[in-house]
């Protein structure tokens, strides 16, 4: 969780608090070491009020179950950036993730071993992807990663770094955790989001249909 709140508060306080003090030292004769304990507890209370910004904006951006961006930063964020990517002529890939079978997993192993998998499989993500990277929940088992200046051949690279940390994670859990990728690029696929998400889940689920059959 970033300090952004705190720091801006806490900076506009000892600004403002150090104008007072001269002021009232300047023209009323007021000693700087009077009343110490005010400036200490109106500090805290700074301090506190930051933290709550902090907390209220972190959990307006991230998935609180795995800690990785929600959908609504997703939504937030994206036009910034299609227009930096725009403007340098780039490519973008996203890849739409849906876990295989979770459904099964939930009946079979019970809810709480569905959230260890989704925070497993979230972990594997992050890990298995750029730091340039977003990765994100996008709804119950469907995970999204936004990849910008990457080509075909990097997102082949990414999906299969993502199936190998599944077949670990699978041995480590006794049981299959695996899942399906739709993948679509920018540009050449679509331009904006909705359209990109239509497309990879549409590749996605070809995917899906090739594995049962």
């Amino acid at each position: 969780m970033k300090y952004t709140g705190r720091i801006v508060i806490m900076s506009v306080f000892l600004v403002l608090y150090g104008i007072v003090r001269v002021y009232g030292n300047v023209y009323y004769n007021f000693p700087y070491t009077r009343f110490p304990y005010l400036g200490i507890i109106a500090l805290a209370i700074c301090w506190w009020m930051g933290g709550q910004y902090d907390k209220v904006k972190f959990y307006s951006e991230k998935d609180v179950l795995t800690g990785i961006c929600n959908r609504r930063h997703v939504i937030q964020i994206f036009p910034k950036i299609i227009e930096r990517i725009g403007k340098r002529d780039g490519i973008l890939n996203l890849f739409l993730i849906d876990v295989d079978n979770f459904k099964k997993i939930n009946d079979t192993y019970g809810h709480e071993t569905g959230d260890k998998v989704l925070q497993y499989t979230s972990n594997i993500l992050l890990s298995n992807t750029a730091k340039t990277d977003i990765v994100a929940r996008w709804a119950g088992d469907e995970f999204l990663i936004i990849s910008p200046y990457s080509d075909a051949s990097s997102g082949d690279a990414t999906i299969h770094r993502i199936d190998h940390a599944l077949k670990k994670l699978s041995a480590e859990m006794r049981f299959e955790v695996s899942v399906s990728i739709g993948v679509a690029m920018y540009p050449n696929d679509a331009k904006t989001l909705d359209a990109l998400l239509h497309v990879a889940d549409c590749n996605m689920y070809e995917i899906k249909s090739k594995q049962k059959a």
